[in-house]
């Protein structure tokens, strides 16, 4: 029999080794009211998770303006108010994890593009959370248990399922229910589930507050730094503000580089997701990339189309608005 690790690589052979949806406040916005002189207005937005912290920091530090935009961030509970707003016009750009804007453009419910990358995960930035008396230590103790993820059909119930698979699990096998990240612990606590996928700062608040912990790992191996989301925009906006497209992923592409210092990223957290500024530092975070990388995002597609999110597969490259020059 193939090991994981074969099974993987061969899910994955066609790309190149390198994401939810996810909410916590309702929404809200940050507005700057009329546009500074020679400034032009764009609209993100966001579902104030770790995620998005870029976008906080390029406010915090000036980059949307530096590129001529006067942002106005607003914040929505999750892609299922995002979705409309970004179709209305009510926002110009924002973010939406992978998974969702594939099935979006494969259903033709969405015309847009990927305008930059947000985040990739990591073996410790996603994980399964359970209680440490759970009896949940492997994939094979899943089965017939009550399993939470964010929202229906997201990225991590697919990397969830695609774990219990690889380890002979019928993903079928496992009930899954809709807790948003934030309650997953109390959830926990409970009784309500028995294990859920969650991601910071709602990992570390969990081990905290309730005494839940990590147990087997759902970002490893092949899907190691998997995208996990992006900053979408319709492709009619895109067609109408070229410039203002460029702008926002040259902001970005500086907002995202700054994350890198832990700092900085640590800085704006708190405002944003509402954990203390001493928690902040303790948080296990992802990657954020600096560019597009149609490749990359193809392993998505790949893992979907392979775990039936998908009827057939697509070409990321006809989807992503390529990351301008510096």
């Amino acid at each position: 029999m193939a090991t994981r690790a074969t099974r993987w690589a061969a899910v994955f052979a066609v790309t190149v080794l390198a994401t939810s949806g996810c909410s916590l406040l309702n929404g809200g916005s940050a507005d700057t009211g009329a546009p500074a002189a020679g400034h032009t207005k764009i609209n993100v937005g966001i579902i104030a998770t770790v995620d998005d912290a870029p976008v906080k920091l390029a406010q915090a530090k000036g980059y949307f303006g530096e590129e001529g935009l006067d942002a106005t961030v607003k914040v929505y509970p999750s892609v299922t108010q995002t979705m409309p707003a970004l179709q209305s016009g009510e926002i110009d750009v924002t973010l939406m994890n992978y998974v969702s804007f594939f099935q979006a453009e494969a259903a033709k419910t969405l015309d847009g593009k990927v305008v930059s990358d947000a985040y990739q995960g990591t073996p410790d930035s996603l994980v399964l959370l359970a209680k440490p008396d759970s009896g949940i230590r492997t994939p094979k103790d899943l089965a017939g248990k009550k399993v939470s993820v964010h929202s229906k059909g997201n990225i991590v119930e697919l990397l969830i399922k695609a774990v219990l698979q690889d380890n002979g699990v019928d993903p079928n096998s496992v009930s899954y229910l809709e807790v948003k990240f934030p309650q997953i612990p109390a959830a926990l606590a409970n009784g309500q589930i028995d294990a859920g996928g969650d991601l910071e700062p709602y990992i570390t608040q969990g081990e905290q507050q309730f005494g839940v912990q990590p147990t087997f790992k759902i970002v490893t191996g092949a899907t190691d730094n998997i995208p996990l989301s992006g900053y979408v925009a319709t492709n009619k906006w895109i067609n109408a503000h070229p410039d203002s497209v460029a702008a926002f992923q040259r902001a970005m592409v500086k907002a995202q580089k700054a994350a890198a210092d832990r700092s900085a990223i640590s800085s704006v957290l708190p405002d944003l997701t509402g954990v203390d500024k001493q928690t902040s530092t303790l948080l296990k975070l992802g990657i954020f990339p600096t560019s597009v990388d149609a490749t990359r995002l193809q392993r998505v597609v790949t893992l979907m189309k392979t775990y039936g999110y998908l009827q057939q597969s697509m070409d990321v490259s006809g989807l992503v608005v390529p990351t301008p020059n510096s």
